[in-house]
Protein backbone atom coordinates (compact mmCIF):
# COMPACT_ATOMS: atom_id res chain seq x y z
CA UNK A 1 0.00 0.00 0.00
CA UNK A 2 1.24 3.47 -0.96
CA UNK A 3 -0.27 6.73 0.28
CA UNK A 4 -0.09 10.23 -1.15
CA UNK A 5 0.90 12.94 1.32
CA UNK A 6 -0.36 16.46 0.62
CA UNK A 7 0.46 19.85 2.15
CA UNK A 8 -2.50 22.20 1.73
CA UNK A 9 -3.96 19.96 -0.94
CA UNK A 10 -0.85 19.51 -3.11
CA UNK A 11 1.00 16.19 -3.21
CA UNK A 12 4.54 16.57 -1.83
CA UNK A 13 5.52 13.02 -0.81
CA UNK A 14 4.69 9.32 -0.84
CA UNK A 15 4.34 7.17 2.28
CA UNK A 16 4.75 3.40 2.15
CA UNK A 17 6.04 0.35 3.95
CA UNK A 18 9.23 -1.38 2.85
CA UNK A 19 10.02 -4.61 4.67
CA UNK A 20 10.18 -3.66 8.37
CA UNK A 21 10.37 0.09 7.82
CA UNK A 22 7.97 2.91 7.02
CA UNK A 23 9.26 5.29 4.36
CA UNK A 24 8.44 8.90 3.52
CA UNK A 25 9.85 9.91 0.13
CA UNK A 26 9.50 13.54 -0.95
CA UNK A 27 8.65 14.38 -4.57
CA UNK A 28 11.55 15.60 -6.69
CA UNK A 29 9.91 19.01 -7.08
CA UNK A 30 9.02 19.50 -3.41
CA UNK A 31 10.09 22.95 -2.18
CA UNK A 32 11.67 23.53 1.26
CA UNK A 33 8.37 25.01 2.49
CA UNK A 34 6.56 21.79 1.58
CA UNK A 35 7.95 19.96 4.62
CA UNK A 36 5.52 17.51 6.20
CA UNK A 37 6.94 17.76 9.70
CA UNK A 38 9.46 19.90 11.55
CA UNK A 39 11.30 16.65 12.23
CA UNK A 40 11.42 15.70 8.52
CA UNK A 41 12.52 18.60 6.31
CA UNK A 42 12.46 18.21 2.54
CA UNK A 43 15.43 16.24 1.21
CA UNK A 44 16.25 13.75 -1.54
CA UNK A 45 16.99 10.89 0.85
CA UNK A 46 13.93 9.11 2.20
CA UNK A 47 12.90 9.41 5.86
CA UNK A 48 12.67 5.92 7.37
CA UNK A 49 11.21 4.76 10.68
CA UNK A 50 11.51 1.20 11.99
CA UNK A 51 8.47 -1.03 12.65
CA UNK A 52 5.87 1.75 13.11
CA UNK A 53 4.68 4.83 11.29
CA UNK A 54 6.77 7.95 11.75
CA UNK A 55 5.66 9.73 14.97
CA UNK A 56 4.20 12.65 12.99
CA UNK A 57 1.71 10.41 11.20
CA UNK A 58 0.68 8.69 14.42
CA UNK A 59 -0.11 11.88 16.30
CA UNK A 60 -3.69 12.19 15.03
CA UNK A 61 -4.61 8.54 14.65
CA UNK A 62 -7.92 7.77 16.38
CA UNK A 63 -7.87 6.27 19.85
CA UNK A 64 -10.31 4.58 22.20
CA UNK A 65 -13.98 5.09 21.38
CA UNK A 66 -13.44 6.51 17.89
CA UNK A 67 -10.93 3.83 16.96
CA UNK A 68 -13.39 1.09 17.92
CA UNK A 69 -16.08 2.67 15.73
CA UNK A 70 -13.70 2.88 12.77
CA UNK A 71 -12.76 -0.77 13.19
CA UNK A 72 -16.45 -1.69 13.16
CA UNK A 73 -17.26 0.37 10.06
CA UNK A 74 -14.12 0.01 7.97
CA UNK A 75 -12.86 -3.38 9.06
CA UNK A 76 -12.52 -4.75 5.50
CA UNK A 77 -10.24 -1.81 4.61
CA UNK A 78 -7.91 -2.38 7.56
CA UNK A 79 -5.05 -4.86 7.51
CA UNK A 80 -3.97 -4.39 11.11
CA UNK A 81 -1.34 -1.74 10.38
CA UNK A 82 -1.45 1.97 11.16
CA UNK A 83 -0.78 2.59 7.47
CA UNK A 84 -4.19 1.17 6.52
CA UNK A 85 -5.84 3.13 9.34
CA UNK A 86 -4.20 6.31 8.07
CA UNK A 87 -5.49 5.51 4.57
CA UNK A 88 -9.05 5.54 5.96
CA UNK A 89 -8.89 8.68 8.13
CA UNK A 90 -5.98 10.72 6.76
CA UNK A 91 -8.00 12.83 4.31
CA UNK A 92 -9.54 14.80 7.18
CA UNK A 93 -7.62 15.75 10.30
CA UNK A 94 -5.83 18.48 12.19
CA UNK A 95 -3.22 20.60 10.43
CA UNK A 96 -2.21 21.35 6.86
CA UNK A 97 -1.16 17.78 5.99
CA UNK A 98 -3.59 15.27 4.50
CA UNK A 99 -2.97 11.64 3.53
CA UNK A 100 -4.95 9.61 0.99
CA UNK A 101 -4.60 6.34 -0.88
CA UNK A 102 -2.37 6.64 -3.93
CA UNK A 103 -4.04 8.58 -6.73
CA UNK A 104 -6.97 9.75 -4.59
CA UNK A 105 -7.41 13.51 -4.32
CA UNK A 106 -7.84 14.94 -0.81
CA UNK A 107 -11.39 15.82 0.09
CA UNK A 108 -14.39 14.46 1.92
CA UNK A 109 -17.84 13.23 0.98
CA UNK A 110 -19.19 13.49 4.51
CA UNK A 111 -22.49 15.31 4.96
CA UNK A 112 -22.15 18.87 6.23
CA UNK A 113 -23.27 19.61 9.79
CA UNK A 114 -24.91 22.71 11.19
CA UNK A 115 -23.07 23.34 14.45
CA UNK A 116 -26.26 24.79 15.94
CA UNK A 117 -27.71 21.29 15.88
CA UNK A 118 -25.06 20.30 18.42
CA UNK A 119 -25.24 23.43 20.57
CA UNK A 120 -29.02 23.35 20.89
CA UNK A 121 -29.84 19.72 20.16
CA UNK A 122 -29.83 16.30 21.75
CA UNK A 123 -26.38 15.26 23.03
CA UNK A 124 -27.33 12.26 25.11
CA UNK A 125 -24.88 9.37 24.89
CA UNK A 126 -26.98 7.43 22.39
CA UNK A 127 -27.58 10.36 20.04
CA UNK A 128 -24.00 11.63 20.21
CA UNK A 129 -22.70 8.13 19.52
CA UNK A 130 -24.73 8.17 16.31
CA UNK A 131 -23.12 11.47 15.31
CA UNK A 132 -19.63 10.15 16.01
CA UNK A 133 -20.43 7.09 13.92
CA UNK A 134 -21.59 9.30 11.02
CA UNK A 135 -18.37 11.33 11.11
CA UNK A 136 -15.93 8.64 12.20
CA UNK A 137 -13.72 8.94 9.13
CA UNK A 138 -11.39 11.63 10.50
CA UNK A 139 -7.86 11.68 11.92
CA UNK A 140 -8.36 12.98 15.45
CA UNK A 141 -6.83 11.58 18.62
CA UNK A 142 -8.22 11.39 22.14
CA UNK A 143 -10.12 8.91 24.27
CA UNK A 144 -13.43 10.78 24.68
CA UNK A 145 -16.14 10.72 21.98
CA UNK A 146 -15.33 13.45 19.44
CA UNK A 147 -15.49 14.14 15.74
CA UNK A 148 -14.72 16.61 12.97
CA UNK A 149 -17.46 17.36 10.45
CA UNK A 150 -17.64 19.56 7.39
CA UNK A 151 -19.43 22.77 8.30
CA UNK A 152 -22.69 23.63 6.61
CA UNK A 153 -22.49 27.15 5.20
CA UNK A 154 -24.90 29.40 3.35
CA UNK A 155 -22.07 30.63 1.11
CA UNK A 156 -20.45 27.51 -0.26
CA UNK A 157 -17.11 27.83 -2.06
CA UNK A 158 -15.28 25.24 -4.17
CA UNK A 159 -13.27 22.90 -1.96
CA UNK A 160 -10.03 23.61 -3.78
CA UNK A 161 -10.46 27.33 -4.44
CA UNK A 162 -7.56 28.65 -2.38
CA UNK A 163 -6.03 32.12 -2.14
CA UNK A 164 -4.08 33.22 -5.24
CA UNK A 165 -5.05 30.00 -6.96
CA UNK A 166 -3.03 27.86 -4.54
CA UNK A 167 -4.79 24.50 -4.16
CA UNK A 168 -6.07 23.98 -0.63
CA UNK A 169 -8.76 21.87 0.93
CA UNK A 170 -11.51 23.34 3.02
CA UNK A 171 -12.54 21.50 6.16
CA UNK A 172 -14.49 22.02 9.35
CA UNK A 173 -13.67 24.92 11.65
CA UNK A 174 -14.76 22.92 14.70
CA UNK A 175 -14.02 19.85 16.77
CA UNK A 176 -17.09 18.49 18.57
CA UNK A 177 -16.55 16.65 21.86
CA UNK A 178 -19.08 14.71 23.89
CA UNK A 179 -19.45 13.03 27.27
CA UNK A 180 -19.45 9.37 28.25
CA UNK A 181 -20.43 7.37 31.31
CA UNK A 182 -17.09 8.06 33.02
CA UNK A 183 -17.10 11.81 32.29
CA UNK A 184 -20.70 13.10 32.52
CA UNK A 185 -21.29 16.70 31.43
CA UNK A 186 -17.77 16.94 30.09
CA UNK A 187 -18.75 19.97 28.00
CA UNK A 188 -19.72 21.88 31.14
CA UNK A 189 -16.54 20.78 32.92
CA UNK A 190 -14.15 21.69 30.12
CA UNK A 191 -15.85 24.99 29.26
CA UNK A 192 -15.49 26.37 32.79
CA UNK A 193 -12.09 24.77 33.43
CA UNK A 194 -10.74 26.48 30.31
CA UNK A 195 -12.39 29.73 31.37
CA UNK A 196 -10.19 29.99 34.48
CA UNK A 197 -7.25 30.79 32.19
CA UNK A 198 -9.17 32.32 29.29
CA UNK A 199 -10.77 35.14 31.27
CA UNK A 200 -7.36 36.48 32.35
CA UNK A 201 -6.34 37.25 28.76
CA UNK A 202 -2.70 36.37 29.49
CA UNK A 203 -2.28 33.50 26.99
CA UNK A 204 -4.04 32.33 23.82
CA UNK A 205 -6.79 29.83 24.62
CA UNK A 206 -8.85 27.81 22.13
CA UNK A 207 -12.32 29.29 21.78
CA UNK A 208 -15.14 27.03 22.93
CA UNK A 209 -18.92 26.91 23.04
CA UNK A 210 -20.88 24.70 25.41
CA UNK A 211 -24.07 23.00 24.34
CA UNK A 212 -27.28 23.92 26.12
CA UNK A 213 -27.34 20.60 27.94
CA UNK A 214 -23.69 20.82 29.04
CA UNK A 215 -22.86 17.47 27.50
CA UNK A 216 -21.03 18.64 24.38
CA UNK A 217 -18.30 21.17 23.68
CA UNK A 218 -17.63 22.79 20.33
CA UNK A 219 -13.98 23.80 19.99
CA UNK A 220 -12.94 26.29 17.32
CA UNK A 221 -9.88 25.02 15.48
CA UNK A 222 -6.79 27.21 15.45
CA UNK A 223 -5.14 25.50 12.47
CA UNK A 224 -7.69 26.83 9.96
CA UNK A 225 -8.55 30.35 8.85
CA UNK A 226 -12.00 31.97 8.88
CA UNK A 227 -12.91 30.28 5.59
CA UNK A 228 -11.99 26.83 6.89
CA UNK A 229 -8.71 26.43 5.00
CA UNK A 230 -6.02 24.60 7.03
CA UNK A 231 -3.12 27.04 6.96
CA UNK A 232 -1.10 25.88 9.98
CA UNK A 233 0.93 22.78 10.56
CA UNK A 234 0.35 21.30 14.03
CA UNK A 235 2.68 18.94 15.87
CA UNK A 236 2.21 17.74 19.42
CA UNK A 237 5.06 17.11 21.81
CA UNK A 238 4.48 13.37 21.73
CA UNK A 239 5.41 13.26 18.05
CA UNK A 240 8.23 15.79 18.40
CA UNK A 241 9.73 13.66 21.17
CA UNK A 242 9.51 10.59 18.93
CA UNK A 243 7.09 8.81 21.27
CA UNK A 244 4.22 6.54 20.18
CA UNK A 245 0.79 7.81 21.34
CA UNK A 246 0.44 5.16 24.04
CA UNK A 247 3.54 6.63 25.74
CA UNK A 248 2.11 10.16 25.92
CA UNK A 249 2.46 10.18 29.71
CA UNK A 250 6.01 8.80 29.67
CA UNK A 251 7.89 12.07 29.53
CA UNK A 252 8.71 15.06 31.67
CA UNK A 253 7.97 18.77 31.65
CA UNK A 254 11.70 19.39 31.24
CA UNK A 255 11.85 17.28 28.06
CA UNK A 256 8.79 19.03 26.63
CA UNK A 257 10.40 22.40 27.20
CA UNK A 258 13.72 21.33 25.70
CA UNK A 259 12.20 19.97 22.49
CA UNK A 260 10.03 23.09 22.10
CA UNK A 261 13.07 25.35 22.42
CA UNK A 262 14.71 23.52 19.52
CA UNK A 263 11.99 24.83 17.17
CA UNK A 264 11.19 28.21 18.74
CA UNK A 265 13.77 30.02 16.64
CA UNK A 266 12.51 33.55 17.21
CA UNK A 267 14.54 34.47 20.29
CA UNK A 268 12.71 37.79 20.58
CA UNK A 269 9.43 36.01 21.30
CA UNK A 270 10.99 33.12 23.23
CA UNK A 271 10.24 34.70 26.60
CA UNK A 272 6.61 35.21 25.66
CA UNK A 273 6.33 31.61 24.48
CA UNK A 274 7.82 30.22 27.68
CA UNK A 275 5.49 32.36 29.75
CA UNK A 276 2.55 31.01 27.75
CA UNK A 277 3.67 27.46 28.56
CA UNK A 278 3.95 28.52 32.21
CA UNK A 279 0.34 29.74 32.30
CA UNK A 280 -0.75 26.48 30.67
CA UNK A 281 1.08 24.31 33.21
CA UNK A 282 -0.11 26.28 36.23
CA UNK A 283 -3.71 26.18 35.03
CA UNK A 284 -3.61 22.39 35.12
CA UNK A 285 -2.42 22.46 38.73
CA UNK A 286 -5.13 24.92 39.78
CA UNK A 287 -8.06 23.06 38.22
CA UNK A 288 -6.54 19.61 38.83
CA UNK A 289 -6.28 18.40 35.25
CA UNK A 290 -4.32 15.15 35.26
CA UNK A 291 -4.64 14.80 31.50
CA UNK A 292 -2.01 17.35 30.43
CA UNK A 293 0.32 14.96 28.64
CA UNK A 294 2.59 15.28 25.62
CA UNK A 295 -0.32 15.14 23.17
CA UNK A 296 -2.06 18.07 24.82
CA UNK A 297 0.84 20.50 24.33
CA UNK A 298 1.68 21.35 20.74
CA UNK A 299 3.41 23.73 18.34
CA UNK A 300 1.91 25.27 15.21
CA UNK A 301 3.35 27.21 12.30
CA UNK A 302 3.02 28.27 8.67
CA UNK A 303 6.77 27.97 8.13
CA UNK A 304 9.90 27.11 10.13
CA UNK A 305 10.27 30.82 10.92
CA UNK A 306 7.03 31.33 12.89
CA UNK A 307 6.82 28.28 15.16
CA UNK A 308 4.89 28.94 18.39
CA UNK A 309 2.88 27.13 21.04
CA UNK A 310 -0.69 26.57 19.97
CA UNK A 311 -3.50 28.16 21.95
CA UNK A 312 -4.15 26.19 25.12
CA UNK A 313 -6.67 23.35 24.71
CA UNK A 314 -8.04 20.27 26.50
CA UNK A 315 -8.05 21.58 30.08
CA UNK A 316 -10.51 19.50 32.10
CA UNK A 317 -10.96 19.05 35.84
CA UNK A 318 -10.28 15.32 35.85
CA UNK A 319 -10.43 15.22 39.65
CA UNK A 320 -14.15 15.97 39.36
CA UNK A 321 -14.74 12.39 38.26
CA UNK A 322 -14.29 9.74 40.99
CA UNK A 323 -12.83 7.26 38.49
CA UNK A 324 -9.89 9.61 37.82
CA UNK A 325 -9.77 11.56 41.08
CA UNK A 326 -6.52 10.05 42.36
CA UNK A 327 -4.58 10.52 39.13
CA UNK A 328 -1.35 12.54 39.45
CA UNK A 329 -0.26 15.22 36.94
CA UNK A 330 0.31 13.89 33.43
CA UNK A 331 3.90 15.15 33.24
CA UNK A 332 6.61 14.84 35.86
CA UNK A 333 8.49 17.87 37.20
CA UNK A 334 11.92 17.30 38.74
CA UNK A 335 11.37 13.54 38.43
CA UNK A 336 8.06 13.47 40.33
CA UNK A 337 4.37 13.39 39.48
CA UNK A 338 2.63 15.02 42.41
CA UNK A 339 0.12 17.81 42.95
CA UNK A 340 2.17 18.92 45.96
CA UNK A 341 4.97 20.11 43.68
CA UNK A 342 6.14 22.72 46.19
CA UNK A 343 9.41 24.43 45.39
CA UNK A 344 10.16 22.01 42.52
CA UNK A 345 7.62 23.71 40.28
CA UNK A 346 8.86 27.17 41.22
CA UNK A 347 12.45 26.08 40.50
CA UNK A 348 11.39 24.75 37.10
CA UNK A 349 9.80 28.08 36.21
CA UNK A 350 12.85 30.00 37.38
CA UNK A 351 15.70 27.87 36.02
CA UNK A 352 14.11 26.38 32.89
CA UNK A 353 11.53 28.96 31.77
CA UNK A 354 13.21 32.13 33.04
CA UNK A 355 10.22 33.12 35.18
CA UNK A 356 11.45 34.60 38.47
CA UNK A 357 9.82 33.62 41.81
CA UNK A 358 7.91 36.94 42.21
CA UNK A 359 6.42 36.53 38.74
CA UNK A 360 5.62 32.88 39.45
CA UNK A 361 3.83 33.82 42.66
CA UNK A 362 1.85 36.52 40.84
CA UNK A 363 0.80 34.01 38.17
CA UNK A 364 -0.38 31.57 40.84
CA UNK A 365 -2.48 34.22 42.57
CA UNK A 366 -3.96 35.49 39.31
CA UNK A 367 -5.14 31.99 38.47
CA UNK A 368 -6.45 31.38 41.98
CA UNK A 369 -8.40 34.64 41.93
CA UNK A 370 -9.79 33.70 38.53
CA UNK A 371 -10.80 30.26 39.86
CA UNK A 372 -12.82 31.97 42.61
CA UNK A 373 -14.54 34.25 40.09
CA UNK A 374 -15.31 31.39 37.70
CA UNK A 375 -16.40 29.31 40.68
CA UNK A 376 -19.25 31.78 41.22
CA UNK A 377 -20.16 31.40 37.53
CA UNK A 378 -20.20 27.62 37.88
CA UNK A 379 -22.59 27.83 40.83
CA UNK A 380 -24.91 30.24 39.03
CA UNK A 381 -24.98 27.95 36.00
CA UNK A 382 -25.77 24.95 38.21
CA UNK A 383 -28.68 26.84 39.78
CA UNK A 384 -30.33 27.04 36.38
CA UNK A 385 -29.56 23.41 35.52
CA UNK A 386 -29.77 21.20 38.64
CA UNK A 387 -28.36 18.25 36.67
CA UNK A 388 -24.99 20.05 36.62
CA UNK A 389 -24.89 20.43 40.40
CA UNK A 390 -23.00 17.18 41.01
CA UNK A 391 -20.12 17.90 38.64
CA UNK A 392 -20.08 21.56 39.73
CA UNK A 393 -19.57 20.50 43.35
CA UNK A 394 -16.76 18.15 42.39
CA UNK A 395 -15.06 20.80 40.26
CA UNK A 396 -15.05 23.46 42.97
CA UNK A 397 -13.66 21.08 45.59
CA UNK A 398 -10.91 20.07 43.13
CA UNK A 399 -10.10 23.72 42.35
CA UNK A 400 -9.83 24.55 46.02
CA UNK A 401 -7.44 21.62 46.49
CA UNK A 402 -5.42 22.88 43.53
CA UNK A 403 -5.21 26.41 44.89
CA UNK A 404 -4.08 25.26 48.31
CA UNK A 405 -1.43 22.92 46.93
CA UNK A 406 0.26 25.73 44.98
CA UNK A 407 0.34 28.26 47.81
CA UNK A 408 2.75 28.43 50.72
CA UNK A 409 0.79 27.12 53.74
CA UNK A 410 1.75 30.07 55.97
CA UNK A 411 0.56 32.57 53.38
CA UNK A 412 -2.51 30.79 52.02
CA UNK A 413 -4.76 32.13 54.78
CA UNK A 414 -4.21 35.64 53.42
CA UNK A 415 -5.75 34.87 50.04
CA UNK A 416 -9.20 34.13 48.74
CA UNK A 417 -10.22 30.51 48.34
CA UNK A 418 -13.35 28.61 47.39
CA UNK A 419 -14.38 27.30 50.81
CA UNK A 420 -16.86 30.14 51.50
CA UNK A 421 -18.26 29.78 47.99
CA UNK A 422 -18.69 26.03 48.40
CA UNK A 423 -20.36 26.48 51.78
CA UNK A 424 -22.69 29.22 50.52
CA UNK A 425 -23.79 26.97 47.66
CA UNK A 426 -24.70 24.25 50.12
CA UNK A 427 -22.36 21.73 48.53
CA UNK A 428 -21.54 18.64 50.54
CA UNK A 429 -18.12 17.02 50.72
CA UNK A 430 -16.72 15.66 47.42
CA UNK A 431 -17.54 12.14 46.36
CA UNK A 432 -14.77 9.69 47.33
CA UNK A 433 -12.42 8.58 44.56
CA UNK A 434 -12.68 5.11 43.09
CA UNK A 435 -9.23 3.97 44.13
CA UNK A 436 -9.60 0.54 42.58
CA UNK A 437 -9.63 2.06 39.09
CA UNK A 438 -6.57 2.20 36.88
CA UNK A 439 -4.64 5.45 36.60
CA UNK A 440 -4.78 7.36 33.32
CA UNK A 441 -1.65 6.64 31.34
CA UNK A 442 -0.73 3.57 33.39
CA UNK A 443 -1.50 0.16 31.97
CA UNK A 444 -3.24 -2.22 34.43
CA UNK A 445 -0.92 -4.90 33.03
CA UNK A 446 2.19 -3.26 34.50
CA UNK A 447 3.64 -4.70 37.66
CA UNK A 448 3.12 -2.58 40.75
CA UNK A 449 5.98 -0.28 41.46
CA UNK A 450 7.74 -0.01 44.76
CA UNK A 451 6.88 2.76 47.17
CA UNK A 452 8.00 6.13 45.88
CA UNK A 453 8.43 9.40 47.65
CA UNK A 454 5.65 11.88 46.86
Amino acid sequence: MRLDVQVQGRKVATLFRERDEYVLQYEADAAPGDFVSLTMPVRQEAWRWPRDLHPFFRQNLPEGYLLNLIREQFGPLLDGTDLSLLAVVGAMGIGRVTVTPEGVAPGTELQALDIKDVLHGDNTAEHFAALVRDYARAAISGAVPKFIAPQRSSTERPAFDGPLGKPTIRTSRYIVKGSDENTPFLGFNEFYSMRVLERLGVAPVARTQMSDDGRALVVERFDVNAEGFPVHGVEDMCGLLGLPPHEKYNSTTEKVLNVAKAYLLDRISMRQQLEQLGWHLLSNYVVRNADCHTKNIALFYTSVDDVAFTPVYDIVTTQAYPRFAVNPPGLAVDGRKTWAAGKALERFFNSRAGIAPPKYAAMVEALCDSAVTVGHEVIEAAKNEPQWRGVAKQMLHAWNDGMESLRTPKKSVQFKNLKPVIAAAGFSAPEPPERSREIIGQSPLLAKRGRTKN
